[in-house]
């Protein structure tokens, strides 16, 4: 099982030897075995807020290499609840490998050393709460944000609408109460349901509440309701084939779910000011009907710099691609990027 983990999921041969020394290095044995114990459990059980409490004391306690041993010690157990869930093992590694992936980038940021420090994000992988199908990947959870979907009955056409106390700016986008141009409403009386609509191509939230008859809705989705999130996991070129399959793929894997959802830079309308119109970034983008999500930093600093990469580090960075040219560009040109929300309704 031990060489199974490493070759299943692309270990190279300098990451297998630190994990076998990490093992050798483990200075209390019960601590060890109380860890390995209870993620077992927690994995069977599909617990991975355990699962992740547990990797992450093993960090704590033994180290960044630990985290993959102690893995690796219950990949038995991982390969055991995939099969009990008749997801197949062409699924199950691919949804794995984002363990090696994680790896791959904490060497990246620490001249090369082996480590996982994304623990509480792997052990819902682990758990199989999350699966790659194609090029995304897909979990299937409460939607979480406070924003609700509904299908115009007459025409078919899909309305968001934002829940109240939202504070939002000038523009429509969320914003810190004191600094509020207005905050959100919404009232349901009688038949009618009076909202701030969400622009499904900026993402923001109209300044005035709507009336709407509520016979002529149909919800599809609101904080509570479970729904699919999508996740992008870097790697190869987002074509719109590859995405079309993996949309597929999802529709057939969850046929009882037609809503997919997702956060990310890539949702971002500000893309079109940085990529040209038929490129790959821009058509996912397009995919999607968008809704504001809060954030600190947006997601594009650390997804095409660095992670550690703030809005102001970005005019002195030394950019190495025509897309960090193009972000440097851009925000001196006033553009303001945001992390955005949106959601596609997969096709029938």
């Amino acid at each position: 099982m031990q060489q199974r983990f490493f070759d299943e999921l692309g270990f190279s041969i300098q990451q297998r030897e630190d994990v076998k020394r990490a093992a050798r290095q483990i200075t209390d044995a019960k601590h060890h075995a109380r860890l390995n114990t209870g993620l077992r459990a927690a994995i069977a059980n599909r617990d991975e807020k355990t699962a992740g409490a547990l990797l992450f004391e093993g960090l704590q306690t033994f180290g960044p290499t630990y985290p993959l041993y102690l893995i690796q010690s219950c990949y038995d157990c991982v390969c055991s609840l995939y099969d009990t869930l008749s997801i197949d093992n062409a699924i199950r590694i691919a949804t794995l490998k984002d363990i090696q992936l994680w790896t791959d980038t904490y060497a990246q940021a620490h001249q090369q050393q082996t480590g996982l420090t994304q623990v509480f994000w792997i052990a819902r992988h682990l758990c199989a709460r999350i699966l790659r199908l194609g090029r995304l990947q897909f979990e299937l959870k409460s939607l979480g944000s406070p924003v609700r979907v509904y299908k115009q009955k007459e025409t078919g056409v899909l309305l968001a609408i934002a829940e109240a106390n939202l504070a939002c700016d000038q523009e429509g986008y969320l914003a810190d109460r004191e600094k509020a141009a207005f905050v959100t409403t919404l009232q349901e009386e009688a038949s009618v349901l009076t909202a701030h609509t969400i622009d499904c191509q900026s993402g923001s939230i109209a300044h005035k509440p709507l009336p709407f008859e509520t016979t002529s809705l149909s919800l599809l989705a609101d904080s509570q309701t479970k729904v699919l999130h999508m996740h992008i996991p870097s790697g190869e070129k987002l074509s719109r084939e590859v995405v079309d399959d993996s949309l597929l793929q999802a529709k057939t894997f969850f046929p009882t779910h037609s809503l997919v959802f997702c956060t990310s830079w890539l949702i971002d309308p500000a893309l079109k000011q940085v990529a040209e119109p038929s490129s790959n970034i821009v058509c996912f983008m397009q995919r999607f009907s968008k809704f504001p999500v809060p954030f600190q930093t947006p997601q594009i600093f650390e997804r095409v710099f660095s992670f550690t990469a703030t809005e102001q580090d970005i005019p002195a960075w030394k950019a190495t691609t025509s897309l960090q040219r193009s972000v440097q560009t851009a925000l001196s040109l006033g553009v303001v990027f945001r992390t955005m929300g949106g959601y596609v309704l997969l096709e029938k």
